[in-house]
């Protein structure tokens, strides 16, 4: 039986082991300092790690795994780097580390010649105002590490909304920000591949995300009106990234689609929200193929015949979702959180004969989470 060993704990780490529990996978957990773990309890044993301990030291206390992953991009590469003298971890300590910093996935992307929003670097207030003053207004303002869900993100109008700012930092350390200029994007495109050991790809088919205040709402898949050329120019990136970055497992890239082309917004290297409707789309999910990835296992099937979608929930509620409540038509997956306001709690599978019939589930299921008395 092989055994995976997952850095983190939260959803994503949940669900690769339940994906990896069919395929007889046994699963450990590390988890980073005082991480919650509500949502692999019972799937594994879990190791605390501080700091403190040595990367031999944890490899010992996860029962030696034959591969170690991650399920976010905010881990210690030192960590990742010293693990890899023990076991394959993957994906590797570069590709997480070019990952994990807005800057350095932009100036990659850069070297790569894949198109992206115009922006800049800044270390302080005032550098804000120069990139401000070089980019226009109105431009997003992202902390260069740890800025996700909308986190430590900030839209900037005017030069009001730069003094609030700037209000807002006085007396900080300075720390390292993304200035990009606000695209006015027709829709937001994703796009995710695996690629295994011996690097074969397999590509899911493009997915239309909507955001609500940085957060995902819902994903549609395959999305609609796509350009032919466009679909084959957001594979081209994705393999000229795995290429480059000896990338094995799931690679996701949310894309801006601007008068027929793509830019690219920012890389997830780990399996991704907007692929979770892959779960309930009868092909291989993004969980089963990261798996399968890492463990130099074939990958499998992609070709989507129908459509499919996810409608996430967030707890935006007083009180928790009544799930009973809820369309027999949309497959539930909790994650096992704790109740808390704006948290993704879980999402809704959705699968369809047509794009039209799945945009209707899409609209139903918003209104019934939107609904007060759907709540227990």
């Amino acid at each position: 039986m092989k055994h995976v060993a997952i850095i983190g704990c939260g959803q994503l780490a949940r669900m690769l082991a339940l994906a990896g529990w069919r395929m007889g996978i046994r699963f450990s957990f590390v988890a980073c300092h005082e991480e919650e773990t509500h949502c692999i309890n019972g799937l594994g044993n879990i190791v605390r790690w501080r700091g403190s301990r040595t990367a031999s030291d944890l490899y010992r206390a996860l029962g030696n795994p034959d591969a170690i992953t991650v399920e976010r991009e905010s881990v210690c590469t030192e960590l990742l780097q010293g693990l890899s003298q023990h076991c394959a971890v993957h994906p590797n300590h570069e590709a997480v580390w070019t990952c994990q910093h807005r800057l350095r996935e932009k100036h990659m992307l850069d070297g790569l010649e894949i198109a992206t929003a115009e922006y800049c670097g800044a270390l302080t207030p005032d550098d804000m105002e120069l990139a401000i003053a070089q980019l226009g207004y109105p431009v997003i303002v992202k902390a260069a590490s740890d800025s996700y869900d909308g986190k430590q993100q900030r839209r900037l109008e005017n030069r009001a909304d730069l003094a609030a700012m700037k209000t807002l930092l006085k007396g900080q350390s300075s720390g390292e920000w993304l200035v990009e200029k606000c695209i006015p994007f027709e829709r937001e495109i994703s796009f995710i591949a695996a690629r295994s050991t011996g690097g074969d790809i397999v590509f899911y088919p493009p997915t239309e995300n909507v955001h609500r205040n940085g957060i995902l709402m819902h994903s549609t898949a395959p999305a609609q009106g796509l350009d032919g050329g466009l679909e084959q120019s957001g594979r081209n990136y994705l393999t000229a990234l795995m290429e480059a970055l000896k990338y094995v497992g799931v690679l996701s890239m949310e894309c801006f689609l601007l008068d027929n082309r793509l830019l690219v917004n920012e890389l997830a290297p780990r399996v991704h929200n907007s692929g979770h409707w892959t779960l309930d789309a009868h092909i291989t999910c993004q969980f089963e193929n990261h798996l399968r990835a890492i463990l130099g296992l074939p990958l499998g099937d992609t070709q989507l015949n129908h459509y499919s979608g996810l409608v996430n929930i967030l707890g935006e509620q007083d009180q928790p979702l009544n799930l009973a409540s809820l369309s027999a038509s949309a497959a539930v997956h909790w994650y096992n959180k704790p109740f808390a306001p704006g948290r993704k709690l879980g999402h809704l599978g959705l699968s369809a004969d047509s794009s039209l019939e799945l945009q209707r589930q899409v609209r139903q299921l918003h209104h019934e989470l939107s609904t007060p008395g759907n709540h227990a």
